[in-house]
């Protein structure tokens, strides 16, 4: 086991002792968190509760208010800094409320950035229109929202139970989290792994298409890189491993090609990525000439970081055989068996190969 999965397993098992000793995410809300109830308007009866999350410090365009604003106010506020009182479970893309001393809701606040200052603590900056707004008024977040702060739970659970083999259980452990917070791209990239291990394709897929919605809520690249590998080779496997319409197959051809371009702005060395982009182009039907060379480029960066790669060896050997370079074809396939000596693919170009010298 890597360093970094013995570290992923042990702060996993951290967090899931911490939240057995807890009791259920509503006890720990009534405990821990100041609520209120809030008001769209002075003849709104009903309401609605409410989290109060921290306090109105400034607004911008400018940082500075204006000194002939008697009450305090800018003319054309559209971001705010807010001082948290905690920013647990808080999201970039979230929404939240500025209300006044009446809890009258004044705005909505769009979160773009969660910081900590030194001076401050947990802070964070949104963006709205904060024209009725005052420095200290209150910032809340509606308490069904909140229980999406106790996701995480869960889903260090199901983390837990998949590094233990345990996948029925980590499944029920990661439902849990999405009916916490619907919207988890981790809770949803994750599912959609043990979907693809257990060759359930659709579920896998739409697992993450959810997650790929809110990308940018997954803020570890590799977790990034992961969902697009994921939505990647679901498409090759449909393209190749199925028995899809011809129509069915040029469109998951074109998307897969999508994703793995996007992948490789993260991680342009991918082994993977690269060799799903070979073989995209090399079995692309009516290709012409500029494709093979293409798919060429993509088969020997992947035999760049590993020369042994029984599979772009055999394709490339496939590549070079269609276009009569036996020398190439033949070095590329001896490549292959080298990787993989029982390779029957490899043994039976070796045998194209050698009936064709003749």
């Amino acid at each position: 086991m890597s360093v970094k999965k013995v570290i992923i397993h042990l702060l996993s098992m951290i967090i899931v002792l911490s939240a057995m000793r807890s009791a259920s995410a509503a006890d720990l809300m009534k405990d821990k968190l100041m609520t209120t109830k809030v008001f769209y308007s002075q003849t709104d009866v009903k309401g609605w509760k409410a989290v109060i999350r921290g306090k109105a410090m400034s607004f911008s365009v400018q940082t500075e208010l204006d000194k002939n604003d008697l009450l305090d106010r800018l003319c054309d506020k559209s971001t705010i800094t807010v001082r948290l009182y905690g920013r647990e479970g808080l999201k970039v893309g979230d929404e939240l409320f500025v209300v006044n001393g009446k809890n009258l809701v004044t705005a909505r606040i769009k979160i773009t950035r969660i910081y900590r200052s030194k001076s401050f603590g947990d802070m964070l900056t949104g963006n709205g229109s904060f024209r009725q707004c005052a420095v200290n008024d209150r910032v809340v977040q509606r308490l069904s929202d909140e229980f999406s702060r106790y996701a995480y739970i869960n889903k260090a659970r199901g983390d837990y139970f998949v590094e233990n083999g345990e996948s029925g259980k980590a499944i029920a452990e990661y439902k849990k989290a999405l009916e916490l917070d619907s919207g988890n791209p981790e809770a949803h990239l994750s599912l959609g792994y043990i979907y693809l291990k257990q060759g359930l394709l659709q579920f896998a897929f739409r697992e993450f298409s959810e997650s790929y919605k809110r990308m940018g809520r997954l803020y570890d690249n590799e977790d990034r890189y992961l969902l697009l590998r994921g939505l990647a080779e679901i498409r090759f496997r449909e393209v190749y491993d199925s028995y899809l319409p011809e129509t069915a197959r040029n469109k998951y051809r074109e998307e897969g090609v999508g994703y793995c371009r996007e992948a490789l702005t993260i991680y342009p060395d991918s082994i993977d990525i690269n060799y799903f982009l070979g073989r995209f182009h090399f079995k692309k039907s009516a290709m012409p000439e500029p494709e093979d060379r293409t798919a060429r480029d993509y088969f020997l960066k992947v035999l760049e970081q590993n020369p042994e790669h029984v599979e772009a060896n055999i394709a490339l050997s496939e590549l070079y055989f269609k276009h009569k370079n036996r020398e190439k074809a033949r070095f590329y396939a001896e490549q292959a068996l080298k990787g993989d000596p029982a390779s029957a693919r490899a043994r039976q170009l070796m045998i194209y190969i050698d009936r064709y010298n003749q």
